[in-house]
């Protein structure tokens, strides 16, 4: 069905050129002297753009224009103008204008903007698939022999980039083809890291791991601006995806300046993750350093409540003799209370850290709430639902208040989630934990035969606390997730599909850390 235009000027006779263009280039175009009589056309037919010169008797352009987004909020409209006076321009933009055509108008630039306009999403999409058929080659031979570490961040950018390109497509096959092609990219990523790990976690020579995270990115940072604090948000289970999606919304205000990737240390789990990175230790030096505020996984109460101490004896280690102000979100009275609090925080501190728990807590809740499982059906749901809650959450809230007070702004998260789809019989005691992607316990086995658990026997050559002296971890590869014998079938059921974190993929493991400039 073609495109089907409407312009309104009253000489229209002399743009019978430019009108006979846009026909033989395959629009419809209808044509109106009067904005009275634009406005009944408007009623009688659909109309998928409007082209409205400036200039009319009775009615300007403008005025027109904003009329006919009282009625058609989404209809695209193209102002036509001699000139382009910078008061015009204002006022056009007020009205949401989506273009803007200078006479004499040049067929070219004509059919340009009447492409963009009601086919540039089209051919988006369909420059996107052949983009990514071009691309797929490489990238499955990248895959297949092995990225290097670095490579590995590439390739993980690269796979996220195509997802969420072709996830605005209707091309089925080409989405199943990169389904399969991220499946190659787990299965060789999880026996990268499973054969680097513990030679990563007990040398210095590695790549950037949780603990090494502030004091890379983030302290070096503050105090360099004077009269100002260094103020970093932490979302907690933030997968890079859902960065891109945020960096989008971000970009009326702030540029990114850098935007760091690094590996989340195992377990993939809050416990463990951002007690790390608050510390700048692992997890097996915290609970020596710190045994009173070490929480074992078969212990009751929380498990970060101290990282707020962690942070300071961070910057203790560093001597960097500073005030910190600390704020955990976990309720939306508690999200109230801080944009109330912000301006007297951001002033009485060096460093400010904002902590903000819902994506997880959207991740984990998924299971028990059916409107969840239909909202986070699958990674591209997943994104949606994610940009729905930022935009009205507390955190961008947040985020579109700080330019008044500081000039950059640091964002990271402890960990990522993946979406689990094959479960591993495990056996354990009654103690062992209940987490479907990692567990610690005694007496833990499971069927060798399985490629997809990673079987860490000695802890603490992994730097692990063990809560008993038998105590070893088994972790989940790519998509599997661990699963006892005890009702087997029903917590399959129930878990499969479910987003889990505490493993090892490509979704858990490499996450962001970004510094934003505030636009000025």
């Amino acid at each position: 069905m073609r495109s089907r235009i409407l312009w309104v000027d009253d000489e229209i006779e002399h743009l019978e050129p430019q009108v006979l263009h846009l026909t033989q280039k395959g629009f419809e175009v209808l044509t109106s002297r009067h904005p009275s009589e634009t406005l009944e056309l408007l009623r009688q037919q659909p109309i998928d753009l409007l082209i409205v010169d400036e200039h009319m008797p009775g009615m300007d352009g403008i005025e027109l224009a904003r009329q006919v987004k009282r009625q058609h909020p989404h209809l695209p409209i193209v102002m036509v103008t001699k000139d382009e006076d910078e008061k015009l321009m204002e006022a056009a933009v007020g009205t949401d204008i989506a273009d803007f055509l200078i006479k004499p108008i040049k067929p070219q630039q004509l059919l340009s903007t009447c492409k963009r306009l009601l086919i540039g999403e089209s051919l988006l999409q369909r420059q996107a698939s052949i983009d990514y058929q071009r691309e797929f080659r490489r990238l499955s031979t990248q895959i297949a022999f092995g990225p290097s570490l670095e490579e590995w961040w590439q390739v993980y950018k690269d796979l996220v980039h195509w997802d969420m390109a072709l996830e605005k497509t209707d091309m089925t096959e080409l989405r199943e083809i990169l389904e399969g092609q991220k499946a190659e990219a787990n299965l060789m990523f999880g026996r990268f890291f499973t054969s680097n790990y513990m030679e990563w976690v007990n040398s210095n020579q590695r790549p950037t791991l949780s603990p090494d995270v502030l004091p890379k990115f983030f302290l070096p940072y503050v105090g360099a601006r004077k009269n100002e604090p260094t103020v970093l948000l932490l979302v907690d289970g933030m997968r890079y995806d859902q960065w891109k999606i945020l960096e989008a919304l971000c970009a009326p205000s702030y540029h990114t300046m850098e935007e760091h990737l690094f590996f989340s240390i195992l377990p993939t789990a809050t416990q463990y993750a951002r007690n790390s990175l608050f510390s700048g230790l692992f997890p097996l030096e915290i609970a020596q350093r710190f045994p009173r505020y070490w929480a074992d996984d078969d212990e009751e109460g929380g498990k970060n409540l101290f990282e707020e101490e962690f942070f300071k004896d961070l910057l203790h280690r560093y001597k960097m003799p500073v005030k910190v102000g600390y704020v955990k979100v976990l309720r939306p009275e508690e999200g109230k209370a801080l944009v109330q609090q912000l301006p007297q925080l951001l002033k009485q501190n060096d460093i400010v850290l904002l902590i903000f728990n819902f994506l997880d807590l959207m991740a984990h809740t998924r299971v028990q709430m059916n409107v969840l499982k239909e909202l986070a059906a699958n990674d591209t749901a997943l994104r949606a639902t994610t940009r729905a809650w930022l935009e009205t959450s507390t955190f961008y809230q947040v985020l579109r208040l700080l330019p008044q007070y500081v000039s950059q702004v640091f964002i990271t998260t402890d960990h990522g989630f993946v979406q689990v789809r094959r479960a591993v019989r495990v056996l354990g005691d009654r103690e062992t934990t209940t987490n479907l992607r990692y567990k610690q316990g005694r007496n833990l086995s499971y069927d060798k035969s399985e490629k997809g658990v990673f079987h860490i026997r000695k802890p603490e050559e992994a730097l692990l606390p063990r809560a008993t002296a038998s105590s070893t971890y088994l972790f989940a590869l790519e998509d599997h997730f661990l699963v006892y014998p005890t009702n087997y079938n029903e917590y399959v059921r129930l878990y499969r599909d479910s987003y889990q974190h505490g493993g090892i993929s490509l979704e858990e493991i490499i996450v962001p850390f970004v510094r934003l400039e505030v636009k000025r």
